[in-house]
C-alpha cells in the first residue's frame, strides 16, 4: 500500500507530462508536410492565422513562416497531401502527435500529411473538406478571418544544420515540479 501511494504521484505525472506533448518544439517530420515548387508545405492550423495564432516561436527558426499571396496562387491541393508513409493513416490518427483527418470525403483516399500539433497548442487535426479543392476548400489568404485552414511555408530544405534538442514547455516543467513535490511529500518522516 505505502508502494502504491509513492508511485501513484510519479505515473499520474508521467501521464500528464506524456499528454501535454512538446511537438511545438520539435522539428516538423518529413511525413507530416510535402514539398511543392521549391517549397515545403505544412498543413498547420484548422483555421487562419488570423483567428486561431499559431505558434511559430521554435518553428520559425527551422525556416517556416506564413505564405504570400503569391505563394497562395500556386499552393497546393488537398489532394497532394496525400502521399505514402504520410503521418495520418487513412481514417486514423498519427500514432507519434496524435494528428488526425476531421470532415472527411469520398476525395481523402490514402495516408496524407497533418502538421497541426507541431503549429497549435490547441487544435490536432486538419479539415479535409477544407482545403483546396474540396467543397468548401479555400486555403487562408493574409489576414483571412474565414473558416479556412491555414498552410505554412519555408523554402525547401531550409531545415536547421545543427539538430534541435526537444525540451519541455513551461506547463510540463510545472506539472513535473509539483509531481516531485507530491513524491517529497509522501516520502518524508511521519511523526508518531
Amino acid at each position: 500500500m505505502r508502494a502504491a501511494r509513492r508511485l501513484l504521484p510519479l505515473a499520474l505525472g508521467g501521464v500528464v507530462l506524456g499528454a501535454s506533448g512538446a511537438f511545438l518544439n520539435a522539428p516538423v517530420p518529413a511525413n507530416a508536410y510535402i514539398t511543392q515548387g521549391g517549397l515545403d508545405w505544412a498543413w498547420a492550423s484548422p483555421l487562419p492565422a488570423a483567428v486561431a495564432p499559431l505558434d511559430l516561436s521554435y518553428q520559425s527558426a527551422q525556416g517556416w513562416r506564413l505564405p504570400t499571396a503569391a505563394e497562395l496562387a500556386n499552393a497546393p491541393l488537398a489532394t497532394d497531401f496525400m502521399k505514402a508513409g504520410a503521418n495520418v493513416p487513412l481514417a486514423g490518427t498519427d500514432p507519434v502527435s496524435g494528428a488526425y483527418f476531421a470532415v472527411p470525403n469520398a476525395n481523402l483516399t490514402g495516408p496524407a500529411a497533418c502538421a497541426t500539433p507541431y503549429f497549435s497548442a490547441s487544435y490536432h487535426h486538419c479539415d479535409w473538406a477544407d482545403g483546396l479543392g474540396q467543397p468548401g476548400g479555400l486555403w487562408a489568404q493574409p489576414g483571412d478571418v474565414g473558416f479556412r485552414d491555414q498552410l505554412v511555408v519555408r523554402t525547401s530544405g531550409a531545415s536547421s544544420a545543427i539538430a534541435p534538442v526537444p525540451t519541455l514547455g513551461g506547463g510540463a516543467l510545472v506539472l513535473l515540479s509539483l509531481t516531485l513535490l507530491g513524491v517529497g511529500w509522501l516520502n518524508r518522516p511521519r511523526q508518531r
